[in-house]
Parts: structure tokens; C-alpha cells; sequence
């Protein structure tokens, strides 16, 4: 899957060849219609946008450039096309200035059809130093203002994106990296979200072009933008990623300011987000560890109690933390009730029926509120099961398990052993009666 394509002007010329450093690139047809060469067509059409908006001295200096330029580009039989992309650049910080508030569409058409011109000459360019300094202007030329045409900026980073789809090309992180910038500075970040759940193959083909500190840098952007969409479960889980990135990493990086900040935001999500049930993940992350020997290690004790904990052990936290709650602004209501339900699935592992009773003293909770809690853990993933009425009890199918360690996979062990030693008894069983059926005839 790519971003949004541009759409190719019909009719258009095609010029000059593609450069040999993109592969297997994507192809734009050029602005213009009609046999002129494209890019001429193209330097008219910037010539009057500059005559409208700066004047006839404005017009004149950048026709005798465009000529000089392209008399070079027309006896270099390289085909440099060069030195007239970095003049159509140059001047076309202003375009969208020329879009007018009422009825602009036509111009609109006119400024991707000129761009899309830009974009192929940029595929013609041999030398890699200037294909870079070349993307990275017009990532800040497209990116240069909030206010004057957002949507139609943002589809021109889109364009420029799509134009290295060779998927391991060097610059195609800088740009992508700009679009998730600008789409979050414009309020448009909503059209980016569709393409994040390619973003873990897509760092895979980056990889040769990535440092660490860029990979980061994008998760943790990512996690804010969606945290300022109030979507917090996809800002925890991209922040989660962030974080795997610190593993082995050296004690005085993790301790940096920036990072212990987001390990707090980090934990205090695990804790608040109800949906966020398994804390044994982060509690392996380097960061997530470095908390022990802070003033927050009250956070780990608690993700630990969440852990492998129940409801006395975080009665108990309460009530030696009494500001605890308050200070990092959590519920206690709030995680009270996820103890509950942890609680619950791991009083409900490993069996297959439950007394409500149980349930009750488990939960600390009435017995006539205990059937509510069941319904709850059973509607929300804790345990699969149902509730037996008559007998006052639950009917477990299975529970959630939430740890994993030594202990766990000699459990899965021994499951699996006695699985295997059925499936050999019924194999044993069928070859017997085939043999007895063999013998009788």
C-alpha cells in the first residue's frame, strides 16, 4: 500500500530519461499538453504567475535565468536537468499565494500539474547529493505553512512520497517523516492514520538508512500526535515501541530527562487504559526497570502488582501510598477495578468450574454484586465462560493468563505432553481395531 497518488495530466510529453540511482520508480506524466517540450510549458506557466504576482522585473530575471538554464540542459547531451529544477523550486515559494478563496480549483490543478513536472525531473537526477538537498526543499517548501492550503501541501508530500517507491530508497523516510509532521502541525493527521499499520515493514526496508535515534524520534511523534487525538491505546502502543528501542541501551541515555518522562507516560497508560491488561511486557523494558532506582519507583511496584497481584495486594499499596494516586493523577476506583478483574482470571486459570463464593472472597465484593463482576471479565476477554445460576457457580472454558514465565511453560509443557499422549492412545486405538477388522476378514 502507498499514499494517495496524484492523478497524471492526460497528453502530457514525456522528457529525457529516468535517473539510474530510483529503480523501479513511480511514472508521472508531465504538465502540459500540446508538442512543446514539457519543460518549457512549465516555465511559461510560472512565468505568469510571477509577472501577476511580482511584476515585469520579477518575470524578466527569471525568464533570462530559465534560458540559460535550459540552453545548457538543450546542448549537454547528459540531460541535466539540474540547474532548472532548483530554479522551478526557487520560485515556487509563492504558488500558493496565487490560489484564489472563491473558485480556486482550477488553479489548484494547474499548481499539482507543475509540481508533478517537478517530481519527474527530480527522478532524473544522477547526482544523489542534490536528489537529497532537492527532497529535503521540498519538503520544507510544502511544508512551510499551516494556514494557506493544508489539504493541497499535504497532497504534494504525498506525491513527492509516492515518487521513490522504490521501498528501500534512502530519502524515503525524510519524507514520510514530513508528512507525519505536517498532517499533525495542520489538523490532518486523521489522513495519515490508515497507512500507519504499514509502518513496521516499512521501517524494515529502511533500516540501512536509519539510525536509532530517527526510529525514536518517529514512534514517540507518533505516540504525541495520537495522544492529542485523544487516542490513547494507539499513542500507548507506539510509545511501547519507542521504548523497545532502549534495551541495552547505556544507563545514562535512559536516564535522560526526555526518556524517564516518557517511561512515566508510558506506565501511567498501562495503568489507566482499561483495555491494557498484560504488563509483562513492559515491565522487561530497560526504561521501564530504571524507574526502580528514582522517586517513581512506586509506579513499578504498582504495574507489578497488576502483574501478579490481587485485590489485598493493591489495597494494601493504597494504604501505605496514600497520595499516590492523586500525585500522578490515576483513579484508584479506576484500578480497583482491573485488579478485580485480573484477579478473577487468575482465580479462574487453570480450572474448569469456579463457586461464586470464591469469586466474592477473591474479589472482596458482595455476593450480590459478584455476578456483575463475572458478566464484566467474561464480556471484557478476562475469562471465557459462563455463569451457572442454579449451582451458584462459573462454568470456565478459559482464563487469561497474565504472565508468562518458568512456571507458565512448564505448565504449557505439561498440557501439551498429555495432548500428544491422547492423540497417540487414539492413533494406538484405531490402528488396533484395523488389525482386528483385518484378522476377522
Amino acid at each position: 500500500a502507498i499514499l494517495a497518488r496524484a492523478p497524471a495530466v492526460e497528453n502530457g510529453l514525456g522528457i529525457g530519461k529516468r535517473s539510474p540511482l530510483f529503480g523501479n520508480m513511480a511514472t508521472y506524466i508531465n504538465y502540459g499538453e500540446g508538442e512543446e517540450d514539457a519543460t518549457v510549458q512549465g516555465a511559461e506557466w510560472l512565468q505568469g504567475v510571477i509577472q501577476i504576482q511580482q511584476g515585469p522585473d520579477a518575470e524578466k530575471a527569471f525568464t533570462e535565468e530559465f534560458q540559460a538554464a535550459f540552453s545548457d540542459l538543450e546542448n549537454n547531451r547528459q540531460y541535466n536537468y539540474g540547474p532548472v529544477l532548483d530554479l522551478f523550486i526557487q520560485h515556487s515559494e509563492d504558488l500558493f499565494a496565487a490560489i484564489p478563496e472563491s473558485r480556486g480549483e482550477d488553479r489548484v490543478k494547474e499548481i499539482e500539474s507543475f509540481f508533478a513536472l517537478i517530481l519527474s525531473m527530480l527522478e532524473m537526477l544522477d547526482d544523489e547529493s542534490h536528489l537529497n538537498d532537492s527532497t529535503h526543499r521540498l519538503c520544507a517548501l510544502f511544508s512551510s505553512s499551516e494556514e494557506q492550503q493544508p489539504e493541497l501541501r499535504l497532497r504534494l508530500l504525498m506525491m513527492l512520497y509516492n515518487t521513490f517507491n522504490n521501498p528501500d530508497f534512502p530519502v524515503r523516510y525524510k519524507v514520510f517523516k514530513s508528512i507525519v509532521d505536517y498532517s499533525a502541525k495542520a489538523g490532518l493527521f486523521d489522513q495519515v492514520l490508515p497507512y500507519l499499520e504499514y509502518l513496521d515493514s516499512w521501517m524494515v526496508d529502511w533500516e540501512p538508512y536509519l539510525d536509532v535515534e530517527e526510529k525514536r524520534t518517529l514512534y514517540r511523534d507518533i505516540a504525541s500526535y495520537m495522544r492529542s487525538m485523544n487516542k490513547r491505546l494507539d499513542s500507548f502502543n507506539h510509545l511501547k515501541k519507542y521504548h523497545k528501542l532502549f534495551q541495552d541501551e547505556q544507563a545514562s541515555v535512559i536516564k535522560q530527562q526526555k526518556v524517564m518522562d516518557s517511561t512515566i507516560e508510558l506506565v501511567k497508560d498501562a495503568i489507566q487504559l482499561p483495555s491494557v491488561i498484560q504488563f509483562d511486557d513492559i515491565l522487561t523494558f530497560d526504561t521501564v526497570k530504571a524507574l526502580s532506582e528514582t522517586q517513581h519507583k512506586s509506579l513499578l511496584e504498582l504495574c507489578n502488582t497488576f502483574l501478579s497481584g490481587s485485590v489485598g495486594d493493591l489495597t494494601k499499596f493504597h494504604q501505605k501510598n496514600g497520595k499516590f494516586f492523586d500525585e500522578y493523577e490515576l483513579s484508584y476506583p479506576d484500578a480497583m477495578s482491573k485488579i478485580r478483574l485480573l484477579t478473577l482470571a487468575t482465580l479462574a486459570h487453570g480450572k474448569s468450574e469456579i463457586e461464586l463464593e470464591q469469586v466474592a472472597e477473591a474479589i472482596q465484593e458482595e455476593k450480590d454484586n459478584v455476578e456483575r463482576w463475572v458478566v464484566r471479565a467474561i464480556s471484557e476477554g478476562f475469562i471465557d465462560g459462563r455463569i451457572d445460576q442454579l449451582n451458584h457457580k462459573v462454568l470456565v472454558k478459559s482464563a487469561f493468563q497474565r504472565k508468562f514465565e518458568t512456571q507458565e511453560w512448564a505448565f504449557l509443557d505439561s498440557k501439551l505432553t498429555q495432548w500428544i499422549d491422547n492423540l497417540e492412545s487414539v492413533i494406538k486405538f484405531i490402528g488396533d481395531q484395523k488389525v482386528l477388522r483385518e484378522g476377522a476378514a
